[in-house]
C-alpha cells in the first residue's frame, strides 16, 4: 500500500505502533478536545453552518458537525454510551442538579475581560460523601452498571461506523477517573487528606468506584472492543506547577487500582488505552505508563517540566503523545501566524518516528477565535506530512 493512499484507520494504527504513516493523525471531539458552547457557536457562524449544538452537562459540545470533522481532517470518531434509563436528575430551586453519581452541580459563568464574552461551565458543589464514614459506602446509591439505556443501540452504531467509514473508532470515556471521581464525591481537600490520614476509607472508596467502572467497561467492551482503536480514560494528576500528589502516594494508593482497570480493559480489546491527565505530570508519567496507559493527553506545554521535545526524548517509543497545541496562550491570544508556528513546533517535537496524534492541549474555550481554530487544523494537514525534521534537543 502506498503511504499516500493510507486510510484514517491505518494511519492511526501506524501512529499507535510508533511508525510513520503518510501524515500525523488528527483528533478532535474527544474527552479533552471538545469545544465549549461559545467556541463552537463562534466556529459555526464563522463557517456559515446552521446548527443547534447538543450541549452536555459540562456545557461542552457533545458531537461536532461531521462536515467540520471532515474539513479538519479528523481521523477519529467516538462511540459513546447512552443515557441510563433508571436515572432521573433531580433539579433544585437554585438551578443546581444532581448527576448520576449523586454529585450536585450548578451552572457558573465567567466573563472574559478581554473579549467581554461570558462563558458557562458546570462546577461541583456539596460533595455527597463529605461527611460519610466507611460504613456508609455500602448503602450509597451507586450508578447501576447494568442499566440497559447505556448500551441500547450501541452494537448497531459501532458496526455501522466500522463498516461504512474508514475512521479509527474510539470507545469514549465512561466518566471521569477514579481519583477525580473520589474528589467529586468526597470533596477535593477531604479526599487528599483521606489519602494521607484516613487510608482505610480512601481505599474503600477507590475500590467502590473501580468496581462500578469495571462493570461498565465489561459490558461496553463486549460490544465495541473488537472495533475500536483506543479506549478513553481520564484522571487529572497534575496542576500547573507539578503533580497533585507525590509519585510515592500515587504508587501506594492509586496505582494498584489504575493498573487493575487498565489490565481489565486490555483483556477485552486490542485497543490502546488513552489517558487524559492535565498539567505537570512528568514526575508520575513513568508510573502511569507502568500502570498500563498507551496514549497520554493533553501534554500541556506551558506546565512545568512538560517541554514537548524533552518529553519525546524521555518517553518517546513508550507512550503515544496526544495533543500539545497550547491552549493557555497561543490559541486564545496568538495571531494566525503564531498559531501556525505553534502547530509546526509541536509536530517537529512529537511526530518523528510516529507515536503522535495531533490535537489541542485541552478543550477549545470560548476565547479562542474561530480563525485560530481553522488555522490550527489547516496547518496540521499541511505541515504534518512525513518525513518531518525533528526538533533539536
Amino acid at each position: 500500500m502506498r503511504l499516500s493512499q493510507i486510510c484514517s484507520r491505518e494511519r492511526v494504527r501506524l501512529a499507535l505502533a510508533f511508525q510513520e504513516a503518510d501524515r500525523v493523525p488528527i483528533d478532535l471531539d474527544g474527552w479533552a478536545t471538545y469545544f465549549t458552547e461559545g467556541a463552537y457557536r463562534n466556529l459555526l457562524q464563522h463557517l456559515g453552518i446552521e446548527e443547534e449544538p447538543k450541549v452536555n452537562d459540562w456545557f461542552l459540545i457533545s458531537g461536532a458537525n461531521e462536515s467540520i470533522l471532515q474539513r479538519f481532517g479528523v481521523d477519529f470518531r467516538r462511540v459513546a454510551l447512552g443515557t441510563p434509563d433508571g436515572f432521573r436528575s433531580k433539579t433544585y430551586p437554585d438551578g443546581s442538579w444532581d448527576d448520576e453519581w449523586g454529585v450536585c452541580k450548578r451552572k457558573a459563568a465567567h466573563r472574559n475581560p478581554r473579549t467581554g464574552q461570558t462563558a458557562y461551565y458546570a462546577e461541583m458543589i456539596e460533595p455527597p460523601l463529605a461527611c460519610a464514614s466507611i460504613g456508609d459506602l455500602d448503602g450509597y446509591p451507586w450508578p447501576d452498571p447494568d442499566d440497559p439505556g447505556r448500551y441500547r443501540g450501541l452494537s448497531e452504531r459501532v458496526k455501522r461506523l466500522y463498516d461504512t467509514t474508514d475512521n479509527a473508532l474510539v470507545a469514549a470515556a465512561i466518566s471521569d477517573g477514579i481519583f477525580e471521581k473520589a474528589q467529586a464525591l468526597r470533596g477535593m481537600q477531604r479526599f487528599l487528606e483521606d489519602l494521607l490520614i484516613n487510608r482505610e476509607f480512601a481505599a474503600r472508596l477507590i475500590d467502590k468506584i473501580l468496581h462500578i467502572q469495571l462493570e461498565i467497561f465489561d459490558r461496553y467492551l463486549r460490544i465495541v472492543g473488537r472495533y475500536v482503536e483506543m479506549v478513553e480514560t481520564s484522571d487529572d494528576y497534575g496542576m500547573q506547577t507539578g503533580p497533585l500528589l507525590s509519585p510515592e502516594l500515587y504508587r501506594d494508593m492509586l496505582k494498584p487500582a489504575h493498573r487493575r482497570l487498565n489490565s481489565f480493559i486490555k483483556q477485552r480489546t486490542r485497543a490502546k488505552i488513552y489517558l487524559h491527565s492535565c498539567g505537570s505530570i512528568a514526575e508520575v508519567l513513568d508510573d502511569l505508563i507502568d500502570a498500563g496507559i498507551d496514549v497520554i493527553n493533553p501534554v500541556q506545554p506551558r506546565a512545568r517540566d512538560m517541554d514537548s521535545a524533552g518529553l519525546k526524548k524521555r518517553f518517546g517509543g513508550r507512550v503515544v503523545f496526544h495533543g500539545g497545541v497550547d491552549e493557555q496562550y497561543v490559541l486564545p491570544h496568538g495571531s494566525v501566524e503564531e498559531v501556525r508556528e505553534e502547530v509546526a513546533c509541536r509536530i517537529r517535537a512529537f511526530a518523528p518516528d510516529g507515536g503522535y496524534i495531533f490535537a489541542p492541549a485541552h478543550n477549545i474555550q470560548d476565547d479562542v477565535p474561530p480563525e485560530n481554530v481553522v488555522t490550527m487544523f489547516a496547518a496540521a494537514l499541511e505541515l504534518g506530512h512525513y518525513p518531518i525534521v525533528a526538533t533539536e534537543s
